[in-house]
């Protein structure tokens, strides 16, 4: 039987921690309409998915090469590809 805590929804304190920023980043990006997100109960009860942080992340990413470091890694956002 699954625990209480095995579903698949995050809050926003969790989607932060996720995506490792701060909370009021992601209830601006919610009302931007970049993040997807679901309104359970009141004004401001929001719930995630971790697909939706993934893909907002994915389409937020700044592409960016760093060159002069001997452990550098180069990360370009899908759409760049």
């Amino acid at each position: 039987m699954p625990k209480p805590t095995d579903t698949p929804w995050r809050t926003v304190k969790q989607a932060a921690k996720r995506a490792q920023t701060g909370e009021r980043l992601i209830y601006r990006e919610v009302k931007a309409g970049r993040l997807k997100a679901a309104r359970v109960g009141g004004r401001r009860e929001l719930r995630f998915r971790d697909e939706w942080i993934d893909a907002w992340l994915e389409a937020t990413a700044t592409p960016q090469e760093i060159q002069d470091h001997p452990r550098a890694i180069v990360i370009r956002s899908r759409a760049a590809s």
